[in-house]
C-alpha cells in the first residue's frame, strides 16, 4: 500500500511541475507556446492516469500466479508478432513495394506492440488460464 501511495505523491508532484512550467512557458516566452501547451497536456493526463490508478487499486494490485502468467504469455506472444513483423517489414523494403520513413517504421511496430500485448492479455483472461 505504501508503493501506490509514494506513487500517487510523486506523480501528481510531477504533473504539477510540468503543468507550471507550461503555463510559465505560455504566458511569459511567445516562441515556445506549444510546447508549454504540450506539457501542460501532459501534467493534466498524469493526473488522471494516476488519479485513475489509484482508485482502481486503492486496496492493492491483483496479483497472483495466474495474472503473473498470463501477463508474461500476452508479452511474449507480442515480441513473437512484433518480431515477424520486423521481418515483413524487412522484406517489403527489400523488395520496394512500399517506401516506408523511419518515422512510419517506428509508428507502425510501436502501436502493433501495444495492441498485440493488451490484446492477447485480454484475451487470455477471458479464456481463463493458461495451458
Amino acid at each position: 500500500m505504501a508503493k501506490i501511495e509514494k506513487y500517487t505523491k510523486i506523480s501528481y508532484t510531477i504533473a504539477l511541475i510540468l503543468i507550471l512550467i507550461g503555463i510559465f512557458m505560455v504566458a511569459f516566452q511567445e516562441q515556445y507556446q506549444a510546447f508549454g501547451t504540450g506539457f501542460i497536456n501532459i501534467g493534466s493526463v498524469i493526473i488522471v492516469m494516476t488519479f485513475i490508478k489509484a482508485r482502481r487499486y486503492r486496496n492493492g494490485p491483483a496479483k497472483d500466479e495466474r495474472t503473473i502468467k498470463i501477463g508474461a504469455y500476452g508479452l511474449s506472444y507480442s515480441w513473437l508478432i512484433t518480431l515477424i513483423l520486423i521481418s515483413l517489414l524487412f522484406w517489403v523494403e527489400e523488395f520496394e513495394i512500399v517506401q516506408l520513413t523511419v518515422k512510419e517504421v517506428l509508428a507502425i511496430l510501436m502501436i502493433t506492440m501495444i495492441v498485440t500485448a493488451k490484446g492477447i492479455q485480454w484475451y487470455l483472461f477471458r479464456k481463463g488460464d493458461i495451458e
